[in-house]
Formats: C-alpha cells, structure tokens, sequence
C-alpha cells in the first residue's frame, strides 16, 4: 500500500473536496495543503495529510471558543 496520494484528482477525491479548493489550500500562505512534486507529479503523503487535517481541527476548535468568549463578553457589557 502506497503511503501517498497522487494527483489533484486523487487528493481532492480523499479529502472529498474539489480540485480547485486543493490547489487553492496548497497555495495559502498560512499552513498550506502538504503537497509536492515529484517528476511533475503532484503527491501527499498521507501522514502529513493527517498531521495537517489535524492542525486545521484544533484551530476550528480554537477559533470556535474563542468566538464563543467574545460573543460572552458583549452579552455582559
């Protein structure tokens, strides 16, 4: 069993997501989508796909509390 995923249509297909929004995640500047090139072909390893699915959920997560604090906040203000 290969540890990568080739191709944007193989990656968007894991992530079940589009291709477009694939290419757009590996562009971002903040924490881009792990892909790289090998020959020409475009690939992700799949525990770098974890580690980086990873971050995305801790930070919806954080991003989450603290929109709850600050919605908190101005109830008692």
């Amino acid at each position: 069993m290969s540890n990568y995923v080739e191709t944007w249509k193989g990656i968007a297909y894991s992530l079940g997501r589009s291709e477009r929004w694939c290419r757009y995640m590996a562009r971002r500047a903040e924490d881009p989508l792990p892909v790289f090139k090998v020959g020409g072909i475009v690939r992700l390893n799949t525990e770098d796909l974890e580690d980086w699915l990873s971050r995305q959920r801790h930070r919806t997560i954080n991003r989450s509390a603290t929109d709850e604090a600050a919605r908190r906040l101005q109830l008692i203000a």
